[in-house]
């Protein structure tokens, strides 16, 4: 795989050729719209442009390597960014087995994340963050559908994004049963929330 310019530099990253395309024919350089896509997870070309117009006042220009080069020396996480991270609460009383378990978190995780995109004058920032910063996954206990409720009603009373998994009922448990609740946002928020449930 080439790197985002070219060089010498062992950093490697390979931008949609698709979403670059349309970044520069909105009028910003090659360099700016790699870096865009880079920061944003190469996915989103409109969460791409927001970056570029947010970081008019860096080095934009200059080649993806540069920064990443001078990053290498700095702090993994600046004191002024909101950290974040997307948390399962899994609901214990339904005794699903581990596969099962898997395959609802994944539902969660994809429900969460629709939301994310969906909304990304709302979520974006968030997004970035998240995914500039290591996309911290946690899994916890829940002991039961009710808690599940009330904790995704706490999400929603401060404006968490947020996903109940119900059941389609095909495999082991009852339909239409919760199994597994998602909510994102910064850690101190969803701490507030979740804080208190031990790790599964």
């Amino acid at each position: 795989m080439d790197s985002a310019s070219g060089g010498g530099s062992n950093i490697f990253f390979q931008p949609k050729e698709d979403l670059l395309e349309l970044l520069q024919s909105l009028g910003f350089s090659r360099n700016a719209s790699i870096k865009s896509l880079y920061y944003t997870g190469n996915y989103n070309a409109d969460l791409a442009a927001a970056w570029i117009i947010e970081n008019q006042d860096s080095n934009l220009d200059g080649p993806l390597e540069d920064d990443l080069e001078e990053e290498e020396g700095e702090d993994d996480f600046p004191d002024d960014v909101d950290l974040c991270k997307m948390v399962f609460v899994v609901n214990t009383e339904l005794n699903m087995g581990m596969g099962k378990i898997a395959a609802q978190v994944a539902h969660a995780a994809v429900g969460v994340y629709r939301q994310l995109q969906e909304q990304p004058q709302k979520y974006g920032e968030m997004l970035m963050s998240w995914e500039q910063f290591g996309e911290t996954k946690i899994v916890l206990k829940g002991d039961n559908t009710n808690q599940l409720k009330e904790l995704a009603a706490k999400a929603n009373s401060i404006d968490l994004p947020n996903y109940l998994v119900q059941d389609a009922g095909r495999t082991q448990i009852a339909a239409g049963s919760i199994t597994v609740l998602g909510i994102m946002g910064k850690v101190a928020e969803v701490d507030s929330i979740t804080g208190k449930l031990k790790l599964l």
